[in-house]
Order: C-alpha cells, then sequence, then structure tokens
C-alpha cells in the first residue's frame, strides 16, 4: 500500500502570553483575532470569536487557549494562543512562573511519550510552545529583578519574545529612549538574557580578547556582521533585533460587546476624544511586525528552535536523570545485598 500524502497536512503553531497583571496580554490576543478575521473570507470570521473572549476585557483568573485554523500563503495552520494569569510582583511571581514552566515541560513530555512508543501514532498533535511573547510593563523604563529572574528561566525552556504593552500611553521620545535600554537590559556584560534571537555566549572564544569586547554589547554583536553580504536568514535575524521590543496597543473595545469601537476608516484603532489611532499602524506599534514574525517569516525558525534546542535539551536532561537514578537505585540494591551476604 503506498503511503499516505501528507500534502493537506495541518501545521501547529502555539504561542504563549505571559507578562504581569495588566500589561496587555489579553488584549493583544484579542487584537490578534480581529486582525486575523479582516485577513479572512466572511464566512469564517465567527470562528475568530471564542466565548472565552466574548464581552468587555476581563482579568484572566486562570490560563486558557483559543485555537484558530488560518490559510498562510496556501498552508494549512492551526493557531493556538495560550493565555495566562498576570504576575505579582511578589513571592507568588516565582509559584506562577513554575506553573507556566510545568505548563511548557509537560507539553516536551508528551512528545517524549510519543516517541517512546513503538507504534507512534500519525496524527498526534504538536502542543510544545513554540513562542513566549513577554510583555513588558510600559512604566519601567528598564528591567526590573523580577522580569529579569523571569526571562532568564523561561529562556532556557521556550523562545521569548519580548513585547511592550500599552505603548499608546508613552510618547515616540519615550518609546525610541526605552526600547534600546530595555535591550541593554537583555544583554549586557553581566546579563545575557537568551531570548529568541540573542547570541549564544561561545565557550571556545572566551580566551579571545576580540570576542569579549565585541560580546559585551548587543550593538557590539550587531557590528560584526557585514549586512548587505549575509545571507539571508542572517539579515532577517538581523532585522528582527533590531525592532525588538516590540511596541503593541491594544483597540479600545465597547463597554457592551468588548468588539472594536466604530471609528469610521479605522476597523482596529482607539478614538481618544483629540484624535483617533489605527492599531496595525506603523506609525503607532510594531503590531504588523510581530504578527509577520510570528505567522511568517520567522515562524519555520521558531518551530525548529523547539525543537532542535529547547526539546533535545530537555529530552537529554530528562533522560540523564532517569539514568542517573537508575544507577543509583542499582548501587543501592547492590549494598543492600552485600549487607544481607554479612548477616
Amino acid at each position: 500500500m503506498a503511503p499516505r500524502s501528507r500534502k493537506n497536512a495541518t501545521s501547529q503553531f502555539n504561542v504563549m502570553v505571559v507578562g504581569f497583571a495588566g500589561v496587555g496580554k489579553t488584549a493583544f490576543i484579542k487584537t490578534l483575532l480581529e486582525a486575523l478575521k479582516l485577513d479572512s473570507p466572511k464566512e469564517r470570521h465567527t470562528l475568530f470569536d471564542p466565548p472565552v473572549l466574548q464581552g468587555p476585557l476581563t482579568k484572566t483568573a486562570a490560563p486558557y487557549t483559543v485555537s484558530v485554523d488560518l490559510d498562510i500563503d496556501g498552508e494549512k495552520v492551526a493557531l493556538t494562543l495560550i493565555d495566562t494569569p498576570g504576575f505579582q510582583a511578589s513571592f507568588l511571581a516565582d509559584k506562577q512562573l513554575h506553573d507556566i514552566l510545568g505548563y511548557i515541560e509537560h507539553q516536551f513530555d508528551l512528545t517524549l511519550a510519543e516517541e517512546s512508543k513503538v507504534k507512534r501514532n500519525p496524527k498526534a498533535v504538536d502542543t510544545q510552545v513554540h513562542a513566549c511573547l513577554y510583555f513588558l510593563d510600559p512604566t519601567k523604563s528598564v528591567l526590573d529583578e523580577y522580569d529579569i529572574r523571569i526571562l532568564t528561566r523561561l529562556s532556557r525552556r521556550v523562545n521569548v519574545i519580548p513585547v511592550l504593552g500599552k505603548a499608546d500611553t508613552l510618547t515616540k521620545a519615550q518609546r525610541d529612549r526605552m526600547k534600546p535600554a530595555i535591550m541593554q537590559s537583555v544583554y549586557n556584560a553581566v546579563n545575557k538574557i537568551p531570548i529568541y534571537g540573542m547570541p549564544e555566549e561561545d565557550e571556545e572564544d572566551e580566551d579571545e580578547e576580540k570576542d569579549k569586547t565585541a560580546g559585551s554589547s548587543l550593538e557590539g554583536f550587531l557590528k560584526q556582521f557585514d549586512y548587505e553580504n549575509e545571507d539571508e536568514d542572517t539579515r532577517i535575524l538581523i532585522d528582527y533585533i533590531h525592532m525588538l521590543p516590540f511596541t503593541m496597543i491594544a483597540y479600545e473595545d465597547d463597554p457592551q460587546t468588548g468588539k472594536p469601537i466604530a471609528i469610521e476608516g479605522t476597523p482596529i484603532g482607539r478614538d481618544y476624544g483629540w484624535g483617533t489611532i489605527d492599531c496595525m499602524s506603523p506609525t503607532f506599534s510594531d503590531f504588523n511586525d510581530l504578527k509577520s514574525i510570528l505567522l511568517d517569516t520567522h515562524r519555520g525558525f521558531l518551530k525548529t528552535a523547539t525543537i532542535e534546542d529547547y526539546y533535545e535539551r530537555y529530552r537529554t536532561e530528562r533522560l540523564l536523570i532517569k539514568r542517573a537514578t537508575k544507577l543509583k537505585s542499582m548501587d543501592l540494591s547492590k549494598k543492600i545485598l552485600e549487607d544481607l551476604t554479612k548477616l
């Protein structure tokens, strides 16, 4: 029997949003779904109105997922968005982070269990988290100790992309100052948080003064590249790094329905009385760039990094722990037998 064609197979892409309370995580999900609705045929619009998000914007009390089927350049993509409750600036933040990491690792465990089967399920769904959007508080000019701790731990398990939420509360000058300041907090001589796209330290070059100098700042790292002579993948990554962190402005919702308020000529916007803004306009936010990176230009990179880097690292850790536990058990059994022979 000839093997079944998988040309019509659906590709899974899973995105988690995390951050402190009140920084625009849920508002981003609602805005993204409205933007995707505009890109889709009218008869499919109801797919982008999941019951969990209907009505006015409310505080996220428990994690939930929203899934929509997309057609991206002829490819069927099942996009799943995972919303999480906001972190609290206290000891609770560590507990909340532990739960989020537990969720991410559980998806790895599901993959590991499937791989361990003699006969694998050809219809197994990929539930691994391919990207994690970390929403930053716009009232902070740099990362604080909580941000650094959370980003560092998250970056060991998932592709983290920083997003500056509620960017409409900032002037253009403030945004222009904050973006490089935040990235300096992420990557400097002391902290080199390995969020998605950041350079990884090369242990073999640690003794070379030239590489130390170049790698001490993000600007120094980028200066090592001759943009015009780099390959397309490298240029895409360089362009991405220059955009970080992405700024995001959510639409203003109708207090009764939760849908975008009616603004002539602007389907997704905000009305300030003195004027209106289009939330998808590059003049005000990086929403379209972020949407494109997630669903188009970097989707393949993010999925590859998830399986080849994060999953393989987790898999290796689990197997080493299992082996160490087995060896410890064997040593203990051997010692018990030796003790018994002495009786």
